[in-house]
């Protein structure tokens, strides 16, 4: 169950720091396809994660963590299951 409400706040995360559907946050959603997921918005994102679930993401390589793939994996390495 904590999973599942997990995915549902990490998709309101996302939904509202790049203005997209949380029906549209899914792992196929890249920069390429978003024209809201910018450097800046990127770092809000990461920041947001990290506020609402409580860890600290490993970001020393911003351009890499850029997919909905890589942000989930960084959270799962804190035992933040989405």
């Amino acid at each position: 169950m904590a999973g599942t409400d997990n995915a549902n706040r990490f998709r309101t995360i996302v939904s509202t720091i790049l203005q997209v559907p949380e029906n549209q946050i899914t792992d196929d959603l890249t920069p390429d396809r978003v024209d809201t997921w910018d450097s800046l918005n990127h770092i809000n994102l990461i920041g947001a994660l990290e506020q609402e679930f409580g860890v600290t993401l490993a970001t020393e390589n911003l351009e890499k963590t850029q997919s909905i793939p890589v942000l989930k994996s960084l959270l799962l390495q804190h035992g933040v299951h989405v």
